[in-house]
């Protein structure tokens, strides 16, 4: 069932009826005694502003993120395009591995139990209109013990006619020019046999269809306003009606629940037109498409994973839940989590969860040859995972699903959870009450003769300074106060090979542990040669008083504020966009190559930040991955490593009065989350 969303559609041009007492045969595609194909003006737009090209996009787009339209659905995967422009699973696991994102050394892509040698329906003849594209998706449940996968065929069709305009038809346009019109169209037919084989997720029908006709404006198309629309215009000069066309099973009657969903298809096909920006020609298609999503493990693999821990861990991690908490949403977001670490893992390490342990793939021949990373990793010993921790475990959730997946790590937390004492005792045992204690401020209260605030008498919890073993991957999931600290961290931990980190930032604090709002960082402006500002410089990240011109009008001082806001500098505008701007940037100043994924967790928090990576797969690559061997720096030396942090750490406490009243700012205040609310004093 389509998502309820804001109704975009003209209400006043619809009749009000039952969607059954309003249906008329297709005109435009020809019924036959096999076909009967059926519409409404109900189901119809008119007066649409946009172009062909934008309500293309807004299909291809939603032919890969068919969860737009339905809830039950998790994706659909495109297995054939006649065009070569949409990337099969094992198209995208090959391209992540050629740009250094491995994939993996199983096959989790696939479905279990599906044949992927499915073969496109043959298309329909239509009068009036060529067949320009094909593709063949499979959609892919979000439950699958309730649904079945269902491969669909979706053929493009294109119609574009001109006609003269008589001198004395038109008096707007008396020289005889000439107007033209765009239709396009595409035909969805899923691979059933009968309504009975259609899952619940697809409408029970025989076929699908939306047309758009768009008609240029007269002369148009001569003063050449028709083809020179920018790559980001939504409209063009003319007009468009949008119909949606249904080939129903016989005697089958129109529900209330297919009448809500064929008019929900109607209004998502506008409502994302609205919003839409023309691919460029360059780059894949699909207007709407976010590239730092899925730029680090392909969707499929993530989402599989997910599947799978859901199904083994989610019935009773809910069912056993102790905390006064929704366990849902704390459940299924560590899973959500687990399943992209599961993967990253994999692509770093060669690691595989236990239960793949147990049947391991067979060694290729001599004559086969490699292909991408999943052959790189079946020819080569998998390398032992360094082990990670999860800094700020909460409820113990995520260390309690990586280790029961065969991971070794721990994790620590100020305060202990209920939750923890629904594990095992051998999961317990990886969860420490320990307060953490930045080195810098450990080493400046030593220096300083206060030692002894760094004692379990008066902290009255253990503590440590953030020293791990060589090699261990750092977790730090909405970790609050030590979110900008984990860089820091993981640099400090081991200078001459520093740790890598995944961040998942949520609420802000500054590095004493205080909430701050980091300034955004500045506006990347193109200067008229085409060159950009430094985004990233350490020492001019964050926006001072008097960038504004002292003269000019405030008109033109917003037009070109308004000109460089995009998605991505209106995200560093909010609270949680600064954070995660300072967070990068304050791993890059330190040497790290950092990137950022829009992860698919159920949570607005739901970036993160990965550092260290194209490093550690460069050293497998290279055969030196091994646990407690250090092949290299990502800053030079020692010594460069630790100048950088502590000129950092400096620079931020300098707002709480310099390092040494940050460091007793933090023990206090760790000290009062160990005991809780109300409890500090």
């Amino acid at each position: 069932m389509p998502d309820k969303r804001k109704n975009v559609r003209n209400t006043s041009r619809l009749s009000g009826k039952p969607l059954a007492e309003t249906l008329i045969p297709s005109s435009t595609l020809s019924s036959s005694a096999e076909e009967t194909w059926v519409t409404s003006d109900d189901l119809t737009e008119y007066d649409l502003p946009y172009t062909p090209e934008v309500m293309q996009d807004v299909t291809v787009f939603l032919l890969g993120n068919i969860n737009i339209n339905s809830s039950h659905l998790f994706r659909a995967d495109i297995l054939h395009d006649s065009r070569g422009s949409l990337s099969t699973p094992q198209q995208k696991e090959q391209s992540h591995a050629l740009s250094g994102n491995s994939s993996s050394q199983t096959l989790p892509g696939t479905v279990a139990g599906v044949d992927d040698s499915v073969e496109p329906l043959p298309p329909r003849d239509i009068a009036g209109f060529d067949l320009t594209r094909t593709v063949l998706r499979r959609f892919i449940p979000r439950n699958p013990k309730l649904d079945r996968p269902l491969e669909q065929t979706c053929h493009f069709y294109e119609a574009v006619a001109t006609q003269s305009v008589d001198d004395g038809e038109d008096a707007l346009n008396s020289s005889g020019s000439r107007s033209s019109s765009h239709d396009w169209m595409v035909v969805y037919t899923p691979h059933t046999t009968s309504k009975e084989d259609t899952p619940y997720y697809h409408p029970q029908l025989r076929a699908l269809a939306l047309l758009y006709r768009f008609k240029h404006d007269v002369g148009a198309e001569s003063s050449g306003t028709q083809t020179q629309t920018s790559p980001t215009s939504r409209s063009g000069t003319g007009t468009g009606t949008l119909s949606l066309h249904f080939l129903p099973y016989p005697d089958e009657p129109v529900s209330n629940r297919m009448e809500r969903t064929l008019n929900a298809l109607v209004n998502t096909q506008i409502r994302l037109a609205r919003g839409a920006r023309l691919s460029n020609k360059n780059k894949s298609e699909g207007g709407n498409h976010k590239p730092n999503k899925d730029n680090v493990i392909p969707q499929h693999l993530v989402q599989n994973t997910y599947t799978r821990l859901k199904s083994k861990f989610g019935p009773d991690l809910c069912g056993d839940w102790v905390e006064n908490t929704e366990p849902s949403k704390h459940v299924f977001e560590d899973l959500s989590i687990a399943a992209f670490l599961i993967e990253l893992w994999r692509s770093m390490y060669g690691a595989v969860p236990a239960d793949e342990k147990k049947n391991p793939h067979q060694q290729p021949n001599e004559n086969h040859q490699p292909n991408g990373f999943k052959d790189m990793f079946i020819s080569n010993p998998c390398p032992k995972f360094p082990g990670f921790v999860d800094i700020a475990c909460g409820n113990g959730v995520l260390v309690y699903i990586l280790l029961m997946e065969g991971y070794p790590g721990w994790g620590f937390d100020a305060r202990r959870r209920k939750t923890w004492s629904i594990f095992p005792e051998s999961i317990q045992s990886r969860l420490k009450e320990e307060i953490y204690i930045p080195k810098p401020f450990a080493d400046e209260l030593i220096s300083s003769g206060r030692e002894d605030d760094l004692t379990a008498h008066h902290l009255t919890v253990a503590s440590h300074t953030g020293v791990f073993p060589h090699d261990t991957f750092i977790i730090s999931n909405h970790a609050d106060e030590l979110t900008v600290w984990t860089p820091l961290m993981a640099a400090l931990s081991n200078p001459i090979s520093p740790l890598p980190f995944l961040a998942i930032p949520c609420c802000s604090h500054s590095l004493s542990g205080s909430r701050f709002r980091y300034p955004p960082p500045k506006t990347v402006l193109k200067s008229s040669s085409g060159s950009t500002t430094d985004p990233i410089s350490p020492h001019h990240h964050e926006t001072e008083e008097g960038d504004n011109p002292a003269t000019g009008s405030l008109q033109s001082l917003r037009k070109t504020k308004q000109a460089v806001l995009t998605d991505e500098t209106a995200f560093n505008k909010s609270m949680y966009g600064s954070l995660t701007a300072k967070t990068l940037a304050v791993a890059e100043e330190i040497g790290y190559a950092v990137e950022k994924t829009l992860l698919r967790i159920p949570s607005t928090r739901n970036v993160g930040v990965i550092g260290g990576r194209v490093r550690v797969i460069e050293k497998w690559r290279a055969g030196t991955a091994q646990v407690g061997v250090d092949s290299s720096s990502i800053a030079g030396d020692f010594d460069d490593v630790e100048q950088r942090v502590m000129d950092v750490v400096r620079r931020e406490c300098l707002r709480d009065g310099g390092v040494n009243v940050a460091a007793g700012v933090w023990l206090e205040r760790a000290r009062g989350i160990h005991l809780g609310p109300g409890k500090g004093k």
